[in-house]
């Protein structure tokens, strides 16, 4: 009883964890918020994108917001191994002067 109920336990976590990821993580092409993990160094994540070639649709220094359009698969993996975690940014907050 206990080891169907683990079981139960642990597809459950399974299911929230992909749903999580399929909601929040960007698709290749897509425009993604970095968000560093570690710390708040933002020369980090600007450093990570120019070495990935991630074209950078918007910077704020003042608040530390760094939008980035991902290339592919292998960039969302490259940047969650470096501390970095992106974020799927809506593309209405993508576009230049957009008052907020």
């Amino acid at each position: 009883m206990r080891a169907e109920r683990a079981l139960v336990g642990m597809h459950g976590a399974a299911v929230v964890l992909a749903l999580g990821a399929a909601t929040l993580l960007p698709r290749a092409g897509q425009a993604a918020l970095l968000v560093p993990l570690a710390t708040s160094d933002l020369g980090a994540v600007l450093d990570w994108a120019d070495r990935e070639g991630a074209p950078l649709l918007e910077l704020d220094t003042a608040k530390g917001r760094v939008i980035a359009r991902m290339a592919d698969n292998h960039s969302l993996l490259s940047a969650v191994s470096a501390g970095i975690l992106p974020v799927a940014a809506d593309t209405r907050g993508c576009q230049p002067g957009r008052r907020r």
